[in-house]
């Protein structure tokens, strides 16, 4: 693994940091297509009116994600540059976080499905944002659902989202039932999201310790006669609350070390979040591996 830190004037200078992380440790850059390839893996990369946008690809020019997932302002909330960055970098894994205005951060990823047997390429990515400017956000512990114009800005995180790519900031290519990197059965508007997690996730952190384990970040596709399937398990993310860690903090787990931040921002005084046009992510968050110094 490696891991990079820095700050960065713009959007631009992010994009920057992260495509000279990325082929540093293997990964290929086509600058004229905009576009970042390890293997099956293609990732078009742009910035477009200060956003930083991902579009997740089956080849270097086809095979598009239903839309682009990206990181930048976030409802009337505008980034302040300069941003601290850190990247997060390991075989056929890649996290960013941005730091700005000393509390607020946000987020992207992608790699590769470990799940054995999907037809399609595994591809998996997300960030804050979905393809528009929502008014707010929407994330709790029971169902994280994505109403109205408001965003979810976890990964995997939402329940429930609104017909087309309003609200979807999270896509796996796993090409199950022909449907490429569609979440939900054909027509269907809900996704699992962290259903299987929700009673643990309430739990956090222990009332006996204080303490908050790490949960894994595993991404489920609805099938035909109501069933459901595992297309994604991240190996260097894990859920978690925040309540008791500090942002950035570094915890030790055994030999491992992780790093902690909040979705977006912390705020322990709405500790549940909410379901509609909230401006905070309560004390929802989530640890990536570290590895840095």
């Amino acid at each position: 693994m490696a891991y990079y830190s820095g700050s960065a004037v713009d959007m631009a200078a992010v994009r920057s940091a992260l495509v000279s992380a990325c082929t540093s440790e293997g990964w290929s850059w086509d600058g004229s297509g905009e576009v970042l390839s390890k293997g099956v893996l293609y990732l078009r990369l742009r910035v477009v009116s200060g956003y930083l946008e991902l579009l997740g690809r089956t080849s270097a020019s086809a095979g598009d994600a239903p839309s682009v997932v990206r990181m930048g302002q976030l409802a009337a909330t505008s980034i302040s540059y300069p941003v601290a960055y850190e990247i997060f970098v390991f075989d056929w894994e890649v996290y960013v976080v941005i730091n700005y205005s000393i509390d607020y951060y946000q987020w992207c990823a992608f790699g590769r499905s470990i799940i054995e047997g999907l037809p399609g390429s595994g591809m998996w990515l997300g960030a804050t944002l979905e393809a528009n400017n929502p008014t707010g956000i929407s994330i709790t512990g029971s169902d994280g659902v994505n109403t109205n114009n408001t965003i979810t800005p976890a990964i995997f995180w939402a329940t429930s989202i609104q017909v087309g790519s309003r609200n979807r900031n999270c896509y796996v290519h796993s090409g199950l039932d022909s449907e490429g990197w569609n979440l939900t059965i054909s027509g269907g508007t809900s996704q699992v999201g962290i259903t299987q997690l929700v009673p643990l996730i309430g739990l956090l952190p222990s009332a006996w310790n204080s303490e908050a384990v790490l949960l894994p970040v595993r991404c489920y596709k609805q099938r035909p006669s109501q069933k459901v399937s595992l297309v994604a398990d991240l190996q260097h993310a894990r859920y978690t609350r925040v309540d008791n860690y500090a942002p950035g903090q570094i915890i030790n787990i055994g030999s491992d070390r992780w790093k902690i931040f909040p979705w977006y921002l912390k705020n322990t005084a709405a500790r549940a979040g909410g379901s509609e046009g909230i401006s905070h992510t309560g004390t929802f968050g989530w640890a990536i591996r570290y590895e840095g110094a």
